[in-house]
């Protein structure tokens, strides 16, 4: 099965395109891939709303929980519940494409505020959004 992009948008300079939204699931789940340049990839985070699967579709990836640093292999499945700080970064050279299933739906609607912010100008705005929608930065 081939599953066309919905919308694509720029987050902190990544792009991240919607594959499935949670109005298309009535908010049971959304899948989005990200692509990640060099050191690219979020910086740790939790959720309190979203439990995150990850499964890395091109380029070389570590993923970060319970504080360590693991490299993924590209198709290997990685989970993150609620809760658990986390992150993941392109450890290659080239780009790379990181899938990720969330559930429930929400993260979508998050991703896509936040790519219309610049920063540092709308820190303020994204620490609001970031606590509205129960995600926490770890810097």
């Amino acid at each position: 099965m081939n599953v066309e992009c919905k919308k694509s948008f720029l987050v902190f300079g990544e792009k991240v395109d919607l594959l499935v939204t949670g109005k298309m699931t009535n908010g049971a789940s959304a899948v989005m891939v990200q692509t990640s340049p060099p050191g690219g990839g979020p910086p740790p985070h939790s959720h309190t709303n979203e439990d995150e699967f990850f499964q890395v579709l091109e380029g070389e990836f570590e993923f970060l929980s319970d504080d360590k640093w693991k490299p993924v292999a590209r198709g290997e499945l990685t989970f993150a519940p609620r809760g658990n700080r986390h992150a993941f970064r392109n450890c290659g050279t080239k780009d790379g494409k990181m899938m990720f299933l969330v559930a429930p739906a929400g993260l979508d609607e998050y991703l896509e505020a936040i790519s219309l912010l610049v920063l540092p100008a709308d820190e303020a705005t994204l620490q609001e959004l970031s606590k509205q929608f129960g995600i926490q930065f770890f810097v």
